[in-house]
């Protein structure tokens, strides 16, 4: 069974301003924002079930497949896929697992 409760995973971007300029203004300086990549998706698939994400380019998809796969740790949330939790079991994990991007 896979269970995702409050997932939710930001990133830090760098803004920078353009040409020669803000190349150098951020490095020396550097602004950041945060970007929220999934924010609080739940869901269970009992065994036996298929599961198939679809959405539009950016909407997340991948990167719930990374965290349910234990190669991105949620920023908050979490997720149990047969009981075990794919960020800290992951190398048994990833024998029993199959994911195709």
């Amino acid at each position: 069974m896979i269970k995702a409760k409050n997932l939710r995973k930001e990133f830090k971007k760098a803004i920078k301003e353009p040409g020669i300029k803000g190349s150098i203004k951020s490095l020396l300086n550097p602004q950041y924002e945060q970007v929220v990549a999934v924010k609080d998706i739940s869901f269970e698939v009992d065994k036996g079930e298929i599961l198939g994400f679809i959405g539009p380019n950016g909407a997340g998809k991948s990167t719930v497949i990374k965290m349910l796969t234990g190669i991105l740790t949620p920023t908050s949330g979490f997720c149990s896929i047969e009981g075990c939790n794919p960020q800290k079991d992951r190398e048994s994990y990833v024998r029993e697992i199959g994911v195709v991007f």
